[in-house]
């Protein structure tokens, strides 16, 4: 849907899809002026909510459209095995910092993104998402300048073309986790050694400071928030080898399920952004957010354009469902059925992650 034809409503609206006879295709059925809260909407899974205090709720959520599953393993078992190997040999700059990077729940939400993870790759999988977002957060704290330097070199590090410094735990933690993977499987491990690197130009990319526009905003934000990497991981965890056909057959569905991603992360970490910037906006920096760029493009509140990507994203769940069903009518392989409900898994993952992580709290 049009983002302007959904700033021109005054009312949310709820879709249900409704499968045809000759099961070709898919009809939306618009539900208007019903409250979007029902009953007979299959929201995303409450029975795994049971620690999530739901504390970061940006509005009214209108009912999801996602399955989640959680790992069978179970996130505290994942925590035990994954966790102290960071609290032991990241170089935290305080006791402080290292509770409150323990405290946000990754080994949670690596069980919501990643639950089809075979056993013996959750301990690889799970330090890859780690140090994905350990780098992220030691990007916020570097000039331009210094992020270029520091991205060649650990880009260098992740394909294997420089060796560690075995002084400075980014790097050797970094090799080894790599280093690991491709003993376990050279194949897919390079596709997410390629992502991890392909994330990094995203994330310290002049265009980042150019983008005024929501579409191209989004279009950037596919990769920027980390689309070939977290494929790819999809991918390695459970071992899914796709043909290049079949890669390009999931194209659209990976743009729809990363906008969703992308679009959701800017929901529920807006006021956390807006907070850090009014403390210290340097360079004349702007907030790099979906919420901060559709409020300047409409002239609506920020609590307005929060309620309208919540809109958004629904309907993209509803693009998914439907593209997953077109390439569901083609008889697909076990593995690229898999991958497709790993991509809806993952995008459901999110919004769960969110809406507990002290990461986004104010």
């Amino acid at each position: 849907m049009n983002l302007t034809e959904v700033a021109m409503h005054k009312f949310q609206r709820a879709c249900t899809w409704k499968r045809l006879t000759n099961r070709s295709r898919f009809e939306v059925t618009l539900v208007v002026n019903r409250r979007v809260l029902l009953p007979h909407f299959y929201s995303i899974n409450r029975s795994v909510r049971q620690y999530s205090t739901l504390q970061n709720v940006p509005c009214e959520i209108p009912a999801g459209q996602l399955e989640s599953k959680t790992h069978p393993l179970g996130w505290e078992r994942i925590q035990a095995q994954v966790e102290p190997y960071f609290g032991n040999s990241w170089s935290f700059a305080s006791e402080k910092e290292k509770k409150g990077f323990l405290d946000l729940g990754f080994s949670r939400a690596f069980s919501h993104f990643f639950p089809l993870t075979l056993d013996d790759r959750i301990d690889v999988t799970c330090k890859m998402l780690y140090l994905s977002l350990l780098i992220d957060d030691q990007l916020e704290k570097m000039s331009f300048r210094q992020m270029l330097s520091y991205r060649d070199r650990v880009m260098k590090i992740a394909l294997g073309t420089a060796s560690p410094d075995r002084r400075i735990c980014l790097e050797w933690m970094l090799h080894d986790t790599v280093l690991a993977m491709r003993s376990m499987d050279a194949i897919l491990a390079n596709d997410v050694a390629q992502g991890f690197c392909q994330l990094l130009q995203a994330q310290t990319s002049q265009e980042r400071s150019t983008i005024k526009t929501l579409g191209l905003y989004l279009k950037f934000r596919e990769i920027d928030v980390g689309r070939p990497l977290y494929t790819a991981l999809i991918r390695f965890g459970a071992k899914l080898y796709l043909t290049t056909t079949e890669l390009k057959k999931t194209t659209a569905l990976e743009s729809i399920a990363f906008r969703h991603v992308s679009a959701m992360n800017d929901i529920y970490s807006w006021e956390r952004e807006w907070k850090v910037y009014q403390a210290n906006p340097t360079d004349g920096a702007q907030p790099f957010s979906a919420i901060y760029i559709f409020a300047n493009e409409t002239g609506l509140p920020y609590t307005a354009c929060k309620r309208l990507m919540y809109s958004y994203c629904r309907e993209l769940e509803l693009a998914f469902k439907h593209s997953s069903y077109e390439i569901g009518t083609e008889s697909p392989r076990h593995e690229l059925e898999s991958y497709i409900k790993g991509l809806e898994y993952f995008m459901s993952g999110i919004e769960l992650w969110s809406q507990w992580t002290p990461r986004y709290r104010h």
